[in-house]
């Protein structure tokens, strides 16, 4: 079968915009290329600021497809900040199926992590969480500044024994590591069925499928579907979450506030990510009147992380609960 192959550079300030708009032709997800280049086979990189990013997505070759590509390409123009407008190639399955994996190298995040695809090698150090991952054709590979933010959040906030929701698993990149730092059970839900997929075939690769439950389903449906049986988690929105993992996008992120704060146990945390600076203050707003509390916010190549708890809860941004590390109080 053959596929267009769409890419578009942008600055990083557009880069959520161009993404959704890339998104409404492209349901399977956004590829997003950060410009970075690996200095080494073992996790070493560093990033240029000043230059683009690049998105890139596959469409099946068609009519519609060459319908969506003059649509897109009218919508992109009238964003700023695109860098080089949008190009589209032919390439056939085998070719799509690949090709993004050069950008894909072994990558440390945080004191301990370590992700890899399963087609680099890697011999682990004494201490280290290694993470194995084929993101396929979902989201996930810990390359973007999003996912590394969300690592190491997992990393500082996970507590053995703690109940875990992924919201838009992707690829399972976050579910993974909360399962190798300790976690009892992780409820992951993603729309897209090839991210249910990937999620669970790197639960397996990874030997913690057991630990993790996923299912197709939306955040958004929770409050009014937490009851019936059968509905991805029935508990969803009872507040029984030690550790909520959303990233997503800061619409999304206002989408959902009020689930996604639900969902939190008393003294639970959410890791909210995948918005741009710019949109910081919105996504606050949103979680404040869902009422909850952003306790930190981090910052890395113009996105943020809130951590985010329930206006009730008992922690507050300088203490924890035992086991819970705080990166202020480090």
């Amino acid at each position: 079968m053959r596929y267009l192959e769409l890419t578009v550079s942008v600055q990083t300030e557009a880069v959520e915009a161009a993404a959704e708009l890339l998104r409404r032709c492209a349901p399977a997800g956004v590829s997003i290329e950060p410009p970075y280049r690996a200095t080494d086979e073992e996790g070493g990189y560093d990033i240029d600021p000043r230059a683009a990013v690049r998105l890139r997505v596959w469409l099946p070759s068609g009519r519609e497809s060459t319908t969506n590509v003059a649509t897109l390409r009218r919508d992109l123009r009238a964003l700023d900040g695109i860098a080089r407008p949008l190009r589209a190639r032919a390439v056939d399955d085998a070719s799509w199926a690949n090709m993004w994996k050069r950008y894909f190298r072994t990558l440390r995040v945080g004191r301990a992590i370590v992700v890899r695809p399963p087609w680099r090698s890697y011999n682990a150090r004494r201490g280290e969480v290694v993470v194995e991952i084929d993101p396929g054709m979902a989201f996930g590979t810990g390359q973007h500044a999003t996912t590394q933010l969300c690592l190491e959040a997992i990393e500082e906030r996970i507590t053995a024994g703690d109940i875990v929701l992924d919201v838009g698993s992707g690829s399972g990149i976050l579910s993974i590591a909360a399962a190798l730092l300790g976690a009892k059970r992780i409820d992951a839900i993603d729309i897209d069925p090839a991210a249910v997929r990937a999620t669970k075939e790197n639960a397996t690769r990874n030997g913690v499928r057991r630990a993790i439950h996923v299912r197709r389903g939306s955040l958004a449906d929770a409050p009014a579907l937490s009851a019936v049986e059968g509905w991805p988690f029935p508990f969803v929105a009872d507040g029984r979450y030690d550790l909520v993992l959303a990233n997503l996008s800061s619409r999304l992120v206002q989408e959902l506030a009020e689930p996604l704060v639900a969902a939190l146990a008393t003294d639970g945390v959410a890791l909210v990510s995948g918005l741009i600076d710019a949109q910081e203050a919105a996504c606050r707003r949103a979680l404040r009147r869902a009422g909850g509390r952003v306790i930190e916010s981090e910052g890395r190549e113009g996105w943020r992380l809130l951590l985010v708890e329930r206006a009730t809860g008992r922690r507050s941004p300088a203490s924890s609960t035992p086991g819970r590390r705080s990166r202020r109080a480090r």
